[in-house]
């Protein structure tokens, strides 16, 4: 958006006779006649107009001038950020064919009475298919697999899955045909019933997937467990992240989840004796995928050209988000009802005279056509076409949003804008995040030396740093440094890594948040490969995130809520603990920085009722998922290594 212009003194010829003629009763109470005839309010009115000549030349300086600076240096008022959170589709039954969501379709929230819907639309089409088993195999120590699909064909053998009894890293492994990423898998388990020692509702068990962005086991989010820890017949219900990939074990390739067995915590009852599975069915009954806080307006008219140069045309809708293939202008040829697509420029410095272009600004919906310039020699030169007398313009699509308002809880967006064949309900299992307003007029001020004072090109990090950011909102943070060891095979070449935004802060970070997705990976990677010297070789990675668990006791002061006090102390901690927002200034946590427990202490000391802290743990959790107490007073984190929550355990006492 083009920068507003402040005016330093706003008083106009009325304010100040105005002004002047309140002042007479308190200076010269005799003087009563205060008509524009009378001499004394004809120099009143004589002062007043030479003032305002005055103000008129003062309002042209500085600010005024150092703002119309920063426009010729092409310094615009960011748009809003849009919000984006992760929308689950449940099916009303299982299906015999794939489940096709288009790209774009629209969800929102519930309209009440104080308040419109906020309308989010999903950024890929969702397929959802028809899971084929094609593997089974079992592990005892993540080495040796052995094939289970037999004794599933012959239900009498009555194999064990794990040893007997059954030790933590044993495994029940479950291999699909294509990628089930983003699936919600309902699995039907017969089992044996018998008594194997377990508590049913807390059973040492763990059902993981396997990450293809970190290249190790992750947890799937567990919606229910009918089967009490495998001791039962009964339905599971799996949440695959959007970040499984296929991979080949014992070279066999597929989609992997298993069901390992974890160390016992707390009150957990280890296995006695190990569970017997005599039958596995799966379904597919819904599927995820991420959503943005925007609204598309399609086919919108915008009048019809008058032949002069330098058009301007308003959209009816804004603020407007980056416009995508096929959202642009069309205006009218030479045949009736035809149009021809318009380019979108930042500029028209190079644009030539037939060159059908134009320019947005995003904040206004303000549409600009090429201007004409006389040059100092006197001729005149046109920068963009100038459509002809009466030609209709008109704008095939645009998407609005973004702002705070887009930062919408979990489950809130339960309402579909048009019904869609087999879907039940939807909703959001996390907020969502990364909604930002409009940049204001001063943060614009503050931007612009540091504009001047930088390179449009990638020479430093610090250019890397800042362009990466510039690329696309779904980068947080990034870190660029240059790799020097020559045993990676990087040697000589430059390290950018990405911190993605995150939707989640009050939790742990599922992985398909940390992960760097491929969109932002290709935005970054396209955008600087316009602005770095054509000898550097850049590498884009994510960072090496260490997940660590708070385990703490608190005492409460007397007469406090309990329950909300463990709420909060787990609040705190997650958002401490953050790649984004974490860290001691609330910028995220940073590289390479230890974790201290008098971090902790500092944190949970300052929330309201708690009375004193007691046991402080720190514990690791390694890429096979298993806990590594900390035994020092600090962790300390390996180069390049970024710290992010697991599940922390809070007992308020």
């Amino acid at each position: 958006m083009t920068l507003p212009t402040p005016v330093l003194d706003d008083r106009s010829f009325q304010d100040i006779v105005d002004a002047c003629k309140r002042m007479i009763p308190r200076f010269t109470p005799e003087w009563t006649d205060h008509n524009v005839s009378d001499p004394g309010v004809a120099l009143i009115e004589l002062f007043a107009w030479m003032t305002e000549i005055l103000l008129y030349r003062m309002n042209q300086v500085p600010t005024r001038n150092y703002i119309k600076f920063l426009e010729m240096i092409g310094v615009r008022l960011e748009p809003p950020r849009p919000a984006r959170t992760e929308v689950l589709f449940r099916l009303i039954a299982p299906q015999n064919a794939s489940v096709v969501i288009a790209a774009g379709t629209e969800v929102a929230t519930l309209r009440t009475s104080t308040q419109q819907a906020i309308i989010f639309a999903t950024e890929q089409p969702l397929e959802i298919t028809v899971p084929s088993l094609a593997y089974v195999l079992v592990s005892r120590d993540e080495m040796k697999y052995d094939d289970y699909a037999p004794v599933l064909h012959n239900p009498m053998l009555r194999v064990p899955i794990f040893e007997d009894p059954p030790r933590p890293g044993n495994g029940f492994y479950l291999g699909y045909h294509g990628n089930l990423a983003a699936h919600t898998l309902r699995l039907t388990l017969r089992c044996q019933t018998e008594g194997i020692g377990v508590d049913p509702k807390n059973p040492p068990l763990a059902w993981e997937y396997y990450d293809g962005a970190l290249q190790t086991w992750r947890r799937v989010r567990l919606e229910s467990d009918g089967t009490g820890g495998l001791n039962r017949d009964g339905e599971v219900v799996l949440h695959i992240p959007m970040t499984s990939r296929p991979r080949e074990f014992d070279r066999r390739r597929a989609t992997w989840i298993r069901c390992r067995v974890t160390e016992t915590t707390g009150n957990q009852q280890p296995y006695s004796t190990s569970p017997r599975i005599l039958g596995v069915s799966t379904v597919s009954i819904g599927g995820s995928v991420m959503a943005m806080h925007s609204e598309r307006i399609s086919q919108e008219p915008l009048g019809r050209s008058d032949g002069t140069p330098g058009q301007t045309f308003t959209l009816s809708a804004h603020p407007l988000l980056p416009r995508r293939p096929g959202e642009t202008l069309e205006v009218e040829t030479e045949t009736p009802g035809v149009f021809e697509a318009w380019q979108e420029v930042q500029s028209f410095a190079a644009s030539e005279a037939d060159d059908p272009h134009f320019t947005c600004d995003s904040v206004s919906g303000q549409i600009t056509l090429g201007p004409l310039v006389r040059l100092p020699g006197g001729e005149e030169k046109r920068y963009g076409r100038i459509p002809q007398q009466g030609r209709a313009l008109r704008f095939t699509s645009y998407r609005i949003g973004g702002g705070t308002i887009g930062n919408v809880g979990r489950n809130t967006l339960t309402e579909l804008k048009s019904s869609i064949p087999y879907v039940a309900w939807i909703t959001n299992p996390e907020p969502a995040v990364g909604g930002a307003e409009a940049e204001t007029l001063d943060a614009a001020l503050v931007r612009g030396p540091s504009i001047l004072l930088s390179s449009p090109r990638a020479v430093t990090a610090a250019d890397y740093e800042r362009l990466a950011a510039e690329a696309t909102p779904d980068v947080a943070r990034a870190r660029c440094s240059y790799a020097r060891q020559p045993d990676d095979g990087l040697a000589g070449s430059v390290r950018l890594v990405i911190v993605p935004r995150m939707s989640t802060i009050d939790g742990p970070v599922p992985p398909e948040q940390l992960a760097l997705s491929d969109h932002v990976r290709t935005a970054v990677q396209d955008y600087l490969d316009e602005r770095r010297m054509i000898t550097v070789r850049m590498v884009l990675e994510a960072p090496v995130y260490v997940p660590v668990s708070v385990q703490l006791e608190v005492y409460a002061r007397p007469r406090s809520d309990q329950g909300q006090l463990q709420s909060a102390v787990e609040r705190a901690l997650y958002r401490f603990l953050h790649p984004t927002v974490g860290g001691p200034d609330g910028t995220g946590w940073p590289f390479e920085r230890p974790l201290f427990l008098s971090d902790i202490y500092g944190v949970v000391q300052a929330i309201p009722d708690v009375e004193h802290i007691g046991l402080v743990r720190l514990v690791q959790i390694d890429g096979n998922g298993q806990e590594q107490p900390v035994t020092n007073d600090s962790l300390s984190l390996p180069p390049g290594a970024l710290l992010c929550s697991a599940t922390h355990r809070v007992i308020v006492r």
